[in-house]
C-alpha cells in the first residue's frame, strides 16, 4: 500500500508529537512532516503537496483558512480548533473533518476513514463536486443558525461587500458569505462564472443582454439586476461576443 504524505500544522509542539504517535498507533500508512506556523503550512503544501493535512484553523502568521485560499494545489484537510467557531467556515471550505480539541483517538480515527473515502476512486458519489472538474456543483450556505446546500447553477451573480460576499440566485434569494470574492472565484468554475468587475463575478447563464449607456458597458441579469462592466474586465466580455 503507498503511503500518503500527511502535513501536521499546529503551534504547540507537544500536541504534534502526540498526533503523530496517535496516527502511527492506528496503523494510517502515512509519511507525517509538522510545522507551527502557517506561514511554515502553505510553503510545506505548496512544496509536498500533501495528500492530507490536519491543520490548526488558528495558526499564527497566517489562519488556516488564509492556507488553504493561498495554496496552489488546495489539499485534503482536517482542521482542528479549540472551539466550534470555524466549524460553518470549514463546510465552506469542504474540509473532511472538523476536530475539536482535544478529541479521543477513536474521534481522530473516524476523520482519518474519513479522509480514506474522500481521496478512495468513488470519492466523486460521496462529495459536492462535478466529476472530472474539481468545482463544486453544490454549495453549503450559512441561513440563520443552520447551513443550507445550494445547486451552483442557481446563482446568477456574487457581489463584493468589504471582506464578505453577498451570493444571489435565481429565485431572488440571497446569503452572506464570510468569504472576499477572489476566494471565491478561485473556488468557481471559470467555465460559467467570469469576473466583470472588482466587486461582482457573474454566471454566463444568466446574461441576458449587453448595453452601453453613454460610455458605460452594463451586464442585465434576472430579477431586473444591472452590472457596470469594470475596464479592466472588458476583456473577459469580448470573449463572450461572436
Amino acid at each position: 500500500m503507498r503511503k500518503s504524505t500527511l502535513l501536521i500544522a499546529d503551534k504547540d509542539g507537544d500536541f504534534r508529537e502526540e498526533l503523530q504517535r496517535l496516527i502511527k498507533q492506528q496503523g494510517f500508512p502515512a509519511v507525517c512532516w509538522a510545522c507551527c506556523n502557517g506561514l511554515e503550512a502553505l510553503k510545506y503544501i505548496n512544496a509536498l503537496q500533501p495528500d492530507l493535512v490536519l491543520m490548526n484553523a488558528e495558526l499564527p502568521g497566517k489562519s488556516g483558512f488564509e492556507v488553504l485560499d493561498a495554496a496552489i494545489d488546495v489539499p485534503a484537510a482536517i482542521l482542528l480548533a479549540d472551539s466550534p467557531a470555524y466549524a460553518a467556515k470549514a463546510f465552506e471550505y469542504h474540509a473532511v473533518d472538523y476536530l475539536l480539541k482535544p478529541f479521543t483517538a477513536e474521534r481522530l480515527e473516524l476523520a482519518l476513514r474519513r479522509s480514506e473515502l474522500r481521496s478512495s476512486p468513488m470519492a466523486g458519489t460521496r462529495h459536492l463536486h462535478a466529476p472530472n472538474t474539481g468545482f463544486p456543483t453544490r454549495i453549503l450556505v450559512e441561513k440563520g443558525r443552520r447551513l443550507t446546500s445550494i445547486p451552483v447553477d442557481k446563482i446568477t451573480h456574487f457581489k463584493a461587500d468589504k471582506d464578505y460576499t453577498w451570493i444571489h440566485t435565481i429565485n431572488g434569494e440571497s446569503y452572506l458569505s464570510t468569504n472576499g470574492i477572489g476566494q471565491l472565484e478561485r473556488k468557481l468554475n471559470p467555465a460559467h462564472f467570469i469576473r466583470i468587475h472588482r466587486s461582482y463575478i457573474v454566471n454566463i447563464d444568466y446574461i441576458q443582454e449587453l448595453y452601453r449607456d453613454i460610455s458605460k458597458l452594463f451586464v442585465a441579469l434576472p430579477n431586473a439586476i444591472e452590472i457596470n462592466v469594470g475596464r479592466n474586465y472588458m476583456p473577459a466580455i469580448k470573449e463572450l461576443m461572436f
